[in-house]
């Protein structure tokens, strides 16, 4: 059960990267690719960092992962004009 917090944690970490990006006037595929970028990034230094704390930060780059996958679902099979939150 604890294993959600982080990844929770992570999933809110990448929603408010990507409302940021898109508060920045950028497309979805381009919102979409700089959370990749921070899934990326966070993935990245948890192998840098290794020991328990780096081993939490790939915990929580895993719940990163998962809101990108998720996004992307949704970007795709929605059409654009029914789903006017992501224009």
């Amino acid at each position: 059960m604890d294993i959600f917090i982080p990844i929770g944690l992570g999933f809110f970490i990448n929603l408010l990267v990507f409302i940021i990006s898109k508060s920045l006037k950028q497309t979805n595929n381009k919102s979409l690719l700089i959370c990749l970028y921070a899934v990326l990034v966070f993935l990245l230094s948890s192998f840098i960092i290794g020991s328990w704390l780096g081993m939490g930060i790939g915990v929580i780059s895993s719940g990163m992962l998962i809101f990108v996958i998720l996004i992307g679902i949704v970007i795709a099979i929605i059409p654009r004009k029914k789903f006017m939150i992501f224009n």
